[in-house]
């Protein structure tokens, strides 16, 4: 609702803001700096809030479920029992190819480049949403640190 209220002012601005560079002369000019201004601002609103109101219909499907996966690094491989968020860290890191390590417990299991996990990880739709939600913090994983860094 809120989204298209946004986009319907966004397209009302623009329309007068078209009227008055038709009739030069019809406004002055501090007008028309602020309705140009005022467009792009009005158009991200409503984009965030598009974007915010897709998530929430996302996750309100989601059920979130403590997830088994087994990590393969190498020849070492580990089975483990994460969380939902943790497990929604874990697909992101995976997919996105983020040297990081997981935290689990007292072991730092590395997922790098070659790391392969199996099992059942959140949909990747899921975890995007959480992370436009602001709900995706990931305090079991550590950024590893590149060579020369």
């Amino acid at each position: 609702m809120l989204p298209g209220l946004y986009l319907l002012l966004t397209l009302a601005f623009a329309g007068v803001l078209l009227l008055l560079l038709w009739r030069p002369g019809a406004a002055r000019g501090i007008v028309v700096w602020g309705l140009a201004a005022l467009l792009p601002l009005l158009a991200a609103l409503a984009g965030a809030l598009a974007g915010q109101a897709r998530a929430a219909r996302v996750l309100a499907g989601y059920d979130a479920q403590p997830a088994v996966v087994t990590i393969i690094n190498g020849d070492a491989s580990q089975t483990l029992t994460l969380d939902p968020r943790d497990a929604a860290c874990v697909e992101r890191a995976v997919r996105l190819h983020t040297r990081s390590e997981l935290l689990a417990g007292r072991e730092r299991i590395p997922l790098v480049g070659d790391t392969r996990v199996f099992g059942d990880l959140p949909p990747q739709h899921v975890v995007e949403a959480l992370g436009i939600r602001g709900a995706l913090n990931c305090p079991n994983l550590r950024a590893l640190k590149t060579e020369g860094s």
